[in-house]
């Protein structure tokens, strides 16, 4: 190899990098409207551009850990973001990004920050976060978020500022819920099913057909449904947790409910995705959950239907699953 050679080497390498540490310096993240106080303004916009940039140099580099400023993220969230990254590390790519920022109880949220998730399949990869603020602009929580459209659907339907209020809280319930599945954090979901909830799971079992009837109207399957106990349902889910790498859980088609006589107990209906690389299935989950203490709702009622069997055959129907009406409640 001679001279002339290396040269032209070295600079299409000095070039390679130039172009990714400049892609690297536009990374910007901006918001548009929803911050009055151009301090605060100025540090959620810098915290969050410091984060997609760590995201980016550490899934670069393949770093199994990665190091966070607590400049721009709170010990918690920290803590949090550390746990999901060692399922999966998540890959921030180069952009320029401007997000409405939207106020909460405890601060401010910015939605939609898309992320690749490495350990995920190719076509699941790309999703999508929720940033939480402190009043001051800190980051105080990151999760993965529901789709954007989805998102302003179930906020149209708010019935009363209170509704809308309460509809914002689900929505954060519900991703910190699936979130705390994909960083495997049986802590986070113990703290939010009640001591008492009611935990029924179903199962597609195979049924010898007795008559041309049960062929028909079955497939020769039924379902089974299995009640279970808070602490029975995460002592499974702790030994799922420790024999598998990444789970990969999504929701969608989700629609949330007031209860006609309880203004503080609500259904959240939803498609579940469930993957990890031993395991997968897909079904309706339905919650009720309790706002009776505001700051600390609590799942009352889980349940999960499958929607189809092994054969792809529709075994639960969109209109038979739980829904609020199924339960009673008794105070």
């Amino acid at each position: 190899m001679n001279k002339q050679t290396i040269m032209r080497m070295m600079a299409s390498v000095a070039l390679i990098f130039a172009t990714v540490v400049g892609a690297l310096a536009d990374t910007t993240f901006k918001i548009t409207d929803g911050v009055v106080d151009e301090k605060v303004k100025a540090a959620m916009e810098a915290n969050v551009t410091a984060l997609i940039m760590t995201f980016h140099d550490a899934a670069e580099k393949g770093e199994k850990t990665i190091k966070l400023s607590k400049d721009n993220v709170s010990k918690a969230a920290v803590d949090e973001i550390k746990e999901i990254w060692k399922s999966s590390a998540m890959s921030c790519p180069p952009m320029n990004l401007n997000c409405r920022c939207l106020k909460t109880k405890d601060g401010y949220q910015v939605r939609g920050i898309p992320v690749d998730m490495v350990e995920a399949d190719e076509d699941e990869a790309r999703q999508e976060l929720t940033i939480s603020f402190d009043p001051m602009g800190l980051i105080t929580n990151v999760a993965i978020a529901i789709e954007m459209n989805r998102y302003e659907e179930l906020m149209a339907e708010k019935e009363s500022e209170l509704d809308y209020a309460r509809r914002q809280i689900i929505v954060d319930f519900i991703e910190n819920f699936r979130t705390a599945y994909n960083r495997k954090d049986n802590a986070m979901l113990n703290s939010v099913f009640s001591d008492k909830a009611l935990i029924i799971t179903g199962r597609v079992v195979k049924e010898k057909p007795n008559s041309d009837m049960t062929r028909m109207t079955l497939n020769n399957n039924k379902v089974v449904y299995i009640k279970q106990t808070k602490q029975e349902y995460l002592t499974k889910l702790a030994q799922v947790f420790k024999t598998v790498k990444y789970i990969n859980v999504k929701f969608s088609d989700i629609e949330i409910t007031e209860h006609p006589k309880f203004d503080n107990i609500y259904g959240v209906t939803l498609r579940q995705l469930w993957r990890t690389n031993r395991y997968q299935d897909e079904g309706f989950l339905f919650l009720m959950i309790d706002f009776r203490d505001s700051d600390n709702p609590l799942i009352q009622v889980r349940t999960w239907q499958p929607y189809k069997d092994m054969a792809g055959n529709i075994v639960t129907q969109r209109k038979d699953v739980f829904h609020l009406g199924s339960f009673r409640i008794v105070r």
